[in-house]
């Protein structure tokens, strides 16, 4: 009996890990929300872009739920796809993509992000800025950057900075990863019972 329940416990970790393994490109959601009501209102530029060294493994920035008071059609270049509210697929083939759109300040911007990353060793970089004809509002530069590290034969790395406080980032976990937590939640408290 106790051979059995072993045995079990571990087709139950494989399961869990072949499950969480699959996701292993996505990487997180994160949900950016910028505040422009300290800025003040009037016109005024959101740019989002996803730029990749010469030899960056290939990637996409997927952005949906893109919401606030646009104006107007974006000025694109690069290869994107989509359209507001989403979902727009940013590529970092040939050096990247570039989407800038006309916008009205004193209210929130938000949009949610999320990359697949295939196999290589070099990095790209997702970022958002706020600007006017002649200069950045909130920042000096981006207001955030999540910089996409592939590696040969390994899980990508995530790395999110953000410049100011009008920006607010919630990073969720991959569902695999989620999911994988939820599941060995029952076999730890099987493990702590058995042992006391």
């Amino acid at each position: 009996m106790i051979n059995l329940q072993k045995m079990l416990a571990r087709l139950l970790l494989v399961a869990m890990l072949a499950c969480g393994a699959g996701q292993a490109a996505a990487g997180p959601l994160y949900k950016v929300s910028v505040d422009t009501a300290p800025l003040g209102s009037g016109p005024a530029f959101l740019g989002l872009y996803f730029m990749g060294l010469a030899d960056a493994a290939p990637a996409t920035a997927l952005v949906t739920n893109l919401a606030g008071d646009l104006l107007g059609a974006p000025d694109v270049s690069g290869t994107i796809a989509g359209s507001a509210p989403g979902p727009i697929a940013f590529s970092n083939a040939n050096g990247g993509s570039d989407w800038v759109q006309a916008v009205t300040l004193g209210g929130v911007f938000s949009f949610d992000v999320n990359f697949l990353v295939g196999p290589g060793d070099a990095g790209s970089t997702f970022g958002w800025a706020l600007f006017n004809d002649t200069s950045y509002l909130g920042a000096d530069g981006d207001l955030g950057t999540v910089s996409v590290q592939a590696i040969l034969g390994g899980n990508p790395q995530f790395a999110l900075v953000t410049t100011s406080p009008l920006v607010e980032v919630q990073a969720i976990p991959e569902p695999g990863t989620a999911w994988l937590l939820l599941a060995a939640l029952p076999l730890l408290a099987f493990t702590r019972r058995r042992r006391a």
